[in-house]
């Protein structure tokens, strides 16, 4: 079995510090394994957060579950993408971020990514062989039943790091709210997720986008993104008096949270029209209570729903929506700037997302 060394920046807990570590790359894989050399991995939320301590987390652990790459080496039986495109050394590839058994009683009920069996990319300990398992390093190694898809030609990295997560989130969120032609969807919050949330929502069916911030750069940048009014929040009694004044005091068909902030949660609500639905992506954290008044649930027949992370074809899916709307909306500018990859690299980039300075930071690891 031949052998190479490649470096990875591993987490080893919060408040300690990062560190830039070697390990052994073996060449010789398994027959449904894939090497893949990481061309690009931008950051998510949730590194941040976990960065921060917000959550429990394994450790020692290679963090970031989004990113591209280039096939080195296929296992013998990997002949094939999740859609039956066949794969060769050096295509340019992305891969769901989950990984799931395909037997289970979830995995067989359209809920994949709860599988009782579940390997997460970016979420796992990095202290055994194969170790590469997250994206802020030289390589990774994809595992038996990985969900493989090949990047389209008309795509470029950028385009595509943050569907492994954001965007496909966010599309499987609209489909399970069964999204359909309406008059308003509300997103509150502006960073990826929620400017995936108005690009798609108005490719989807909305006729008007109303984009909800604390921030006025994402406001301006979600207008790009097609907001066609945009909310600063200053108070959110007064973000309510605005929605229902752009709706003519009928409420939201779709209100989209994606702030990560259970506050934002009651105000979201009373939003809806009468029959609408609120689709809670961002407030995934331990402790992110809120109290709701069940009556205007029950009463405004409203429907909430629920959803972390995504079937796998939402990727697939998120990318064919991405490549017919690159000409209208600028996915490219999500991404940005560019860090060294190094320990001071990674963290200045989560500092940059953790301070809003961007949306997706990234790093080249190669």
């Amino acid at each position: 079995m031949s052998t190479n060394n490649a470096y990875a920046i591993v987490f080893n807990g919060t408040k300690k510090p990062l560190e830039k570590k070697n390990f052994p790359l073996a060449s010789d894989i398994g027959d449904n394994e894939v090497i893949v050399e990481i061309s690009l991995t931008t950051v998510c939320g949730s590194d941040v957060h976990t960065w921060l301590g917000h959550r429990p987390f394994p450790t020692p652990c290679i963090l970031g579950h989004e990113m591209v790459g280039k096939v080195i080496k296929l296992g013998a039986c990997v002949k094939n993408d999740f859609s039956g495109n066949k794969l060769n050394e050096g295509d340019r590839i992305v891969w769901s971020m989950t990984v799931c058994c395909k037997e289970c009683f979830f995995c067989k009920h359209n809920l994949p990514q709860k599988c009782t069996k579940l390997f997460k990319y970016g979420h796992e300990k990095s202290d055994v062989s194969p170790f590469f398992s997250g994206g802020f390093a030289e390589y990774i190694i994809l595992k038996e039943s990985s969900d493989i898809f090949k990047i389209p030609d008309e795509l470029s990295n950028e385009e595509v790091s943050p569907l492994m997560c954001a965007g496909a989130c966010v599309l499987n969120g609209l489909n399970l709210a069964e999204f359909a032609d309406c008059n308003h969807l509300v997103v509150q919050g502006c960073g990826a997720l929620g400017l995936y949330a108005c690009a798609f929502g108005k490719a989807l069916g909305a006729k008007k986008i109303i984009a909800i911030d604390r921030n006025e750069s994402r406001l301006d940048f979600a207008k790009e993104f097609g907001a066609d009014y945009t909310i600063l929040v200053n108070n959110n009694s007064e973000s309510i008096e605005q929605v229902k004044k752009i709706t003519k005091d009928q409420g939201a068909d779709y209100v989209v949270e994606v702030t990560g902030d259970p506050n934002v949660i009651n105000p979201g609500i009373e939003m809806l029209r009468v029959g609408g639905k609120y689709i809670l992506l961002g407030a995934i954290y331990p402790g992110s209570d809120f109290t709701v008044d069940s009556s205007k649930i029950i009463r405004n027949a409203i429907k909430i729903i629920g959803l972390h992370n995504y079937s796998p074809k939402y990727l697939k899916d998120a990318m064919n929506l991405v490549k017919q709307l690159k000409n209208k909306y600028p996915f490219k500018k999500l991404v940005g700037p560019n860090f060294d990859f190094s320990v001071q690299g990674v963290e200045n980039a989560f500092k940059s997302l953790d301070s809003k300075k961007s949306l997706r930071p990234s790093i080249i690891p190669s």
